[in-house]
């Protein structure tokens, strides 16, 4: 009976032309797989597409499937494993067939590995296309030397910014300092006077601290509203 931990485990190692794998197990075995890489031709056909179309780059990049990839980078691991060599000194063994398998399965859920594998990695892949969309963007308007100096100029004069004079008047302590917060203002309800009466006018020296007279400047406003409101009822009842 085999234990768990005596099963085999395969590590997968991709470079650039080279397939490699280590098996372990109760006898560990390494396999080396050539690969053939692209032609300069099929990169320049993989960039071309991933050009032209962004979304295509998008999904390549979150290791999307892309069907259009076999186009221009057909199966990147051999068939079968002849050309493997593996430290048992067998030709076509059971290592490289495990090696095999578990490679192409890597490689079809990681399409940017695959493409590393066949001499394309992605930086290479996001150089070129990066740097066909820039060379394709219109260039940025540049000033001379001159003109740069001469903003330069025009700001010092202008003074500071808004933010850095709130930063200093900050430092300085010259800005305003809010009154009592919402949930520091306390508010008394009271029963509504009787009709024809006015009620209390209350105390806002909470909400209007260090202001004068505040209570007698209510009263004067809630007279005149009340004496406004009663012009206009009786206007309206003699029509």
């Amino acid at each position: 009976m085999v234990m768990p931990e005596e099963q085999e485990k395969i590590t997968l190692e991709f470079t650039p032309g080279l397939l490699c794998g280590t098996i372990s197990s109760d006898k560990a075995a390494r396999v080396s797989i050539p690969v053939q890489m692209l032609e300069p031709a099929a990169k320049d056909g993989v960039l071309h597409r991933l050009i032209g179309d962004p979304q295509a780059l998008y999904r390549l990049l979150q290791s999307r499937p892309a069907p259009w990839l076999d186009e221009w980078a057909p199966s990147s691991v051999p068939d079968e494993g002849s050309a493997a060599r593996c430290t048992c000194g067998r030709t076509a063994c059971e290592h490289a067939a495990a090696v095999l398998e578990a490679a192409r399965a890597r490689l079809a859920a990681e399409p940017l590995q695959r493409l590393a594998l066949l001499g394309l990695p992605r930086e290479a892949l996001l150089a070129g296309v990066f740097g066909a969309w820039a060379e394709a963007a219109p260039p940025a308007a540049r000033g001379s030397a001159e003109d740069a100096a001469a903003r330069q100029k025009e700001k010092a004069l202008s003074g500071p910014s808004p933010g850095e004079w709130l930063a200093e008047a900050a430092a300085e302590g010259r800005l305003h300092r809010p009154g009592p917060l919402l949930q520091e203002v306390e508010v008394r309800l009271a029963p509504p006077p009787p009709p024809g009466q006015l009620g209390p006018a209350g105390d806002w020296a909470g909400l209007l601290p260090q202001v004068r007279g505040a209570s007698k400047a209510l009263g004067l406003v809630v007279r005149e509203a009340a004496n406004k409101a009663e012009r206009r009822r009786r206007g309206l009842k003699s029509k």
